[in-house]
């Protein structure tokens, strides 16, 4: 059986216009003064495994982008055949924003309803797991060592509103930029992940997290009413139990 289908994946929104009669005291803006509506800008992706990050902008359908420059019907549809094909996606705070966000893009352009996908948000993971001074992908990726975000030039989201090619195509590079962090950064992560997949589902043995073979057996994990034999994979460090009365069972559950 094929491996798990595991999504990487970010987005970049456009500024919305909106019309104020002073710069302060602007903590509430009533959705009349709404001159443009942010759209999607660009979703960049990677298929777990795969070397090459993928992309969709609105300079991707030319014709689209000469009419409206703002137009992101094109970016929304490309992006719902990838979500379609997923058994994992994963951003950071992806829960909260970059999924939501594109669903109501979706809805807007009346697409079909996706269809339900298992998500690891890898903001949620640092900030329930771990303390770090602050949970934004750019700072957990230089604390860990991995590198951080794509350096942005001033003005870059104002010259992408304006539907400056050049500026879009930086956004693209800086997306893209953002996919391969976060994948650096949910592999680091990995192992304290307790909604990881479960590769068995897929009819792959060793460690139901990241696959490998190399398990060792570590004792016993003890619950309320249930006795579990306790396993560390020797690959990405996670551990994983099995239940003692499931012989020659390999039904793992992570830990």
């Amino acid at each position: 059986m094929p491996d798990p289908k595991i999504l990487i994946y970010d987005i970049e929104t456009s500024l919305q216009l909106a019309a104020v009669f002073q710069l302060k005291d602007n903590n509430w803006i009533n959705p009349e003064n709404l001159v443009l509506e942010r759209h999607l800008i660009s979703v960049c992706w990677k298929w777990l495994g795969d070397k090459k990050v993928q992309s969709v902008s609105l300079l991707d359908d030319a014709k689209r982008f000469a009419n409206d420059p703002h137009d992101d019907r094109h970016v929304a549809e490309v992006f719902h055949k990838v979500l379609s094909e997923a058994d994992v996606i994963v951003a950071h705070n992806g829960d909260q924003f970059d999924y939501k966000y594109l669903k109501t893009r979706m809805l807007f352009h009346g697409l079909p309803v996706l269809p339900p996908v298992n998500s690891i948000d890898t903001y949620k993971v640092v900030k329930q797991q771990f303390n770090f001074n602050a949970n934004r992908l750019d700072y957990v990726g230089k604390y860990l060592g991995l590198g951080g975000k794509k350096h942005t030039p001033n003005g870059l989201w104002l010259d992408v509103l304006k539907g400056d090619k050049k500026a879009i195509k930086t956004m693209v590079e800086y997306n893209k930029r953002d996919v391969t962090l976060l994948e650096a950064v949910f592999l680091k992560l990995r192992p304290y992940i307790p909604n990881h997949i479960n590769r068995e589902l897929f009819g792959k043995s060793g460690c139901p997290r990241c696959g490998s073979r190399k398990i060792q057996s570590r004792g016993f994990h003890r619950a309320i009413t249930k006795l579990y034999r306790r396993f560390q994979c020797q690959s990405c460090s996670g551990w994983f139990k099995q239940l003692t009365a499931e012989k020659g069972s390999t039904n793992y559950r992570v830990l």
